[in-house]
């Protein structure tokens, strides 16, 4: 992947999650940057963090005392880790639901 698609793809991950997030401004605060996006859970204090790596061009994401390393699979439009086998929306997701107490979902 050229760092231009890299770039608008990160741009393009960054804005769904921002709205995504926006949904629940009560419980939620965020602290965008081009290259991170740091999450904190008002109630619990936890934080989820979700940041670029460029060199390899990799997304990663850090919560509940996990992280993620997800590669863009050209052949699916998916982000997508592979020693987890799991797809970054989704992984969000649980997180998001985990520390909210309540389902959210990318759908």
């Amino acid at each position: 992947m050229e760092n231009k698609e890299y770039f608008a793809r990160v741009s393009e991950l960054f804005e769904r999650v921002e709205e995504k997030l926006d949904e629940f401004e009560d419980d939620i605060d965020y602290d965008p940057s081009p290259d991170k996006l740091m999450v904190n859970f008002e109630k619990s204090g936890k934080k989820v963090v979700i940041n670029t790596q460029r060199a390899i061009k990799e997304i990663w994401l850090a919560g509940n005392s996990r992280g993620w390393h997800f590669q863009f699979q050209q052949e699916k439009e998916i982000w997508f880790a592979n020693a987890e086998q799991e797809e970054f929306y989704q992984c969000l997701a649980n997180l998001l639901s985990e520390n909210l107490g309540q389902s959210v979902s990318f759908s």
